[in-house]
């Protein structure tokens, strides 16, 4: 597995500050004001619209949506992931409350 990242703070943005043509994509998004939205390569993406990473212990969640990793795994080193396909994706580690790392993934 290859990571890609420069590991840069990138600053979240509220749907009403994206640029119109970029808002319409996320219309299913009712609270304009909360900061989940970030640019990457040219791409926007719902940071809030992703599946949790956790270390596999071999425990069950009863709800919630969770890619479940080897502990050992690179991925435990985010904390969500958006898959482009079985081989790729978009991997986002939230810093703070407005700020995300990101990074890009291939097997």
């Amino acid at each position: 597995m290859q990571i890609i990242s420069n590991w840069q703070r990138r600053p979240m943005q509220c749907l009403q500050d994206l640029p119109t043509s970029a808002a319409k994509d996320f219309d299913y998004v009712n609270d304009d004001c909360s900061a989940r939205f970030v640019q990457y390569k040219g791409i926007w993406h719902d940071v809030y619209d992703t599946q949790r990473i956790e270390p596999d212990q071999g425990s069950q969640h009863p709800i919630g949506w969770a890619m479940r990793v080897h502990p050992g795994s690179p991925l435990c080193l985010f904390d969500s992931i958006e898959s482009d396909s079985y081989f790729s994706g978009t991997l986002f580690k939230l810093v703070d409350d407005d700020c995300v790392i990101v990074a890009r993934y291939f097997t």
